[in-house]
């Protein structure tokens, strides 16, 4: 017990001391005392304020060192499924819910939140309904504000809107909503681009009474950001004085990003400079978002102010900013300045061009017609990443197919599922995109390549059970009716 006292008080003092902490446990261990449940909970719930994985990985390993079942002790359980949920540790949330139903272990309302999260972190929900309807219908409980709340996250994550807003409906005057609730789902109304939704709900919270506040209004926000619909926009606003709520930098962001979804740069440009000029800018986000709408927009005028503005207040670039200078110089055919820029800032603030950014260089190249440097680009990425996801393959194959590249992109097929007898490039999980595969068809049709390239290429991938779709279908019998007429053809010549 009284190493856990000076585990906990190591882990609590100021921002957590989790190298005084690791000395203790080492003593511990060198001392014979078996580490038990106390210890492994109080290590996971210092974890909340760690952001550096090799404590994660440290503790999560001293649990394995331990033996112990984490169904043994609910604290434990809940500790360690948090830990995992909020630090991405997926197979371990795999292997902790896979135990669940031989654990004989009866979860009280809090912790079924907690599962109903790790399996919506697993993208997993007929396991969320799964334990929800345990709690309600075969144990009888009635869940909390806090379980409700995780069901209607997992819903909206799953882009379940209707069965989200069908669930809060049931439960509201048994578990009175609260603002994360509504929050929850007027998020939902943003990403399926419903508004007047969003603006609905909001109107009804302000109606019942509940207390506003930033995080539901940056909410709002962004929903009438995404479609342009400004006009909401002063409206909310306003409440937002009146309701004494202060907008904050997300506030102003969305709002800039609201702009530029409506295609108005000087107004986005105006509320980018009030920002400016409240000391509201201390990093790349607004500029990413103001430069992206300007390279939407085609205001590569605007763009370059911001730019030396950007240069002139030291604000330092992400990988974020990388891809949109990439593809901003790429469409005004500016490609040498886009690999100077690739190559020269990176170097310049220390780090490296992550996957989508090269993804956005070949897009560049291949929209500039230079394919065998998008061939660079991509070889690069193949070595540095090992597997390449779907979009950056579908690029390249379709950039050689309009390049008149066709042994080419059906070389990279081949490469992406693994016909060639290696290991698939394609990155796991993923499928190459069924339009890029459809061009390649009908383009090696038009060739009269249908019988000889078009059709096997088709018969090996159904062979490696790479998916095909109905379109593919389609397009396979196009080719083979191709094939059946060049056969009939040569067919009909040689009789005569």
């Amino acid at each position: 017990v009284s190493y856990n006292c000076l585990i906990n008080a190591a882990v609590s003092a100021g921002g957590g001391n989790f190298r005084e902490a690791w000395e203790t446990v080492e003593l511990m261990e060198q001392s014979g005392v078996s580490v038990d449940h106390y210890t492994l909970s109080i290590m996971m719930k210092a974890l909340k304020r760690v952001k550096n994985p090799r404590d994660v990985a440290r503790t999560l390993a001293l649990l394995d060192r331990s033996s112990i079942d984490v169904y043994s002790d609910e604290i434990l359980l809940n500790s360690t499924l948090e830990t995992c949920t909020r630090h991405r540790e997926l197979r371990r949330l795999e292997g902790i819910l896979a135990s669940y139903n031989t654990a004989s272990f009866r979860p009280s309302v809090h912790t079924y939140g907690s599962l109903i999260k790790a399996a919506s972190t697993l993208k997993r929900l007929p396991q969320c309904w799964e334990f929800w309807r345990e709690l309600e219908e075969r144990r009888g409980m009635q869940p909390n504000d806090i379980v409700l709340g995780c069901m209607l996250d997992a819903l909206i994550t799953n882009q379940q809107v209707e069965q989200a807003v069908r669930l809060l409906e049931k439960w509201k005057d048994r578990v009175p909503p609260n603002t994360v609730m509504y929050s929850t789902i007027i998020k939902g109304f943003a990403n399926t681009h419903q508004s007047e939704r969003a603006m609905a709900m909001w109107r009804s919270m302000r109606k019942d009474g509940l207390k506003m506040n930033t995080v539901v209004y940056n909410a709002v926000i962004d929903a009438q950001a995404r479609v342009g619909a400004m006009e909401n926009v002063v409206e909310l606003l306003a409440a937002m004085e009146s309701d004494g709520v202060r907008p904050d930098v997300i506030s102003h962001s969305t709002i800039v990003k609201g702009y530029c979804m409506k295609g108005d740069m000087d107004k986005a440009f105006e509320v980018f400079r009030d920002m400016q000029n409240n000391n509201l800018v201390h990093d790349s986000i607004v500029y990413n978002t103001i430069l992206d709408g300007c390279t939407r927009n085609h205001r590569f005028d605007l763009a370059d102010v911001v730019l030396e503005d950007m240069e002139r207040r030291e604000i330092v670039p992400s990988n974020f900013t990388m891809g949109i200078l990439v593809k901003m110089y790429g469409r005004r055919q500016m490609l040498d300045v886009a690999f100077d820029r690739f190559e020269a800032i990176p170097k310049r603030y220390g780090f490296v061009p992550n996957a989508q950014v090269k993804t956005c260089l070949i897009c560049a190249c291949l929209n500039n017609n230079a394919l065998d440097r998008a061939f660079g680009v991509f070889d690069d990425l193949v070595r540095t990443n090992k597997t390449v996801d779907s979009k950056a393959f579908g690029a390249m194959i379709s950039g050689c197919v309009r390049l008149n590249g066709l042994d080419k992109a059906v070389a990279l097929v081949e490469e992406a599922v693994g016909l060639t007898g290696r290991a698939p490039q394609l990155a796991r999980g993923q499928s190459l995109e069924a339009d890029c595969l459809e061009k390649l068809l009908l383009a090696l049709s038009q060739r009269g390549q249908a019988e000889d390239v078009a059709i096997p290429l088709l018969d090996r991938l159904r062979a490696a059970k790479a998916p095909i779709n109905g379109r593919l279908q389609a397009s396979s019998m196009l080719c083979s009716a191709a094939a059946s007429g060049c056969g009939g053809g040569s067919g009909g010549g040689g009789g005569g």
